[in-house]
């Protein structure tokens, strides 16, 4: 072999090993497309309230111009259901797989219970013809009442942080917690106040008010929750965001707002003296509630 046939063979081996290098006019993979950071939520829900109680009131019952004692005792259970609501939410991703949301829930849910009790008990001194001389009279009542009537809402807001994993190219599977206000007003009727009256002949008479009430209440609490999420288009989510949002016991005081049987009244009276007269106990409120929303996320 000739010392010119190998260096050609050389040279063939040596350019054979060499990588081809890329042609600075071949197009480059497109860098991937970021998720956008942020997310609205909103969307319809389920609200399954925890509240459950049974209100008790005790008054001496007022009867004007006679020496008298006695007692009233009112007791009314209620007790608030399931209703709608509704979530808005906006969350901010901070990373690939953790972000922080900001939400709000609010519901409704109607305030009924079992039949309640009524329960009087009275003695006044009366003075009757023709002798006119004193005499003790003892009146008691005890009567059921109806079930009660009426209606609860409560806004809770959180603060959460927010982790999730991905369910593929197109969905997420996550959990959330933090710390949650909760706003909770109910209103239900009817209290009874009873007033006496003395007639003639030393006869006495009875009126019934019958009122509604508000009790409103504020707690600080635990906002715990999940979620699946599935895309619908590069922006736009289906999520489904279950929640718990925990709150503890608070004493609501109890503001009288209307005489509901005023058709039925003879002696007229002032909201305002039945509610110094009953002054009413507060109401034991159990804030907290479960939440179920289906939700559009629109991302931006």
């Amino acid at each position: 072999m000739t010392p010119q046939s190998v260096a050609r063979a050389l040279v063939t081996l040596l350019a054979a090993s060499v990588p081809p290098t890329a042609s600075p006019l071949a197009a480059e993979a497109p860098p991937p497309v970021p998720s956008p950071p942020w997310r609205v939520i909103v969307g319809p829900s389920l609200v399954l309230s925890a509240f459950e109680t049974t209100y008790a009131s005790t008054y001496s019952p007022p009867f004007q111009y006679v020496e008298h004692t006695g007692t009233a005792t009112q007791t009314m259970p209620l007790d608030a259901g399931k209703g709608p609501g509704v979530l808005v939410g906006l969350e901010r991703t901070l990373g690939r797989h953790v972000g922080l949301q900001l939400s709000a829930d609010y519901g409704e849910a109607d305030i009924t219970g079992a039949p309640g009790q009524y329960d009087l008990s009275m003695r006044y001194i009366s003075r009757p013809p023709p002798s006119y001389e004193p005499v003790e009279v003892s009146l008691r009542r005890s009567e059921a009442r109806p079930s009660a009537e009426g209606r609860s809402k409560t806004l809770a807001v959180a603060l959460d942080l927010v982790a999730w994993a991905d369910l593929g190219a197109h969905g997420r599977l996550g959990i959330s917690a933090g710390p949650a206000w909760l706003h909770t007003k109910g209103r239900a009727e009817s209290l009874v106040y009873t007033a006496y009256h003395m007639g003639g002949h030393s006869t006495s008479f009875y009126q019934d008010y019958l009122v509604s009430f508000d009790f409103p209440a504020d707690a600080l609490g635990l906002d715990i929750g999940g979620f699946a999420e599935v895309d619908l288009g590069r922006r736009v989510g289906l999520r489904l965001d279950v929640r718990y949002c925990w709150g503890p016991e608070q004493d609501a005081d109890v503001t009288l707002r209307e005489i509901v049987n005023v058709d039925e009244v003879i002696w007229s009276a002032e909201l305002a003296d039945i509610q110094a007269g009953l002054a009413p106990a507060p109401v034991r409120v159990d804030p907290s509630f479960f939440r179920a929303a289906l939700a559009l996320t629109l991302r931006f």
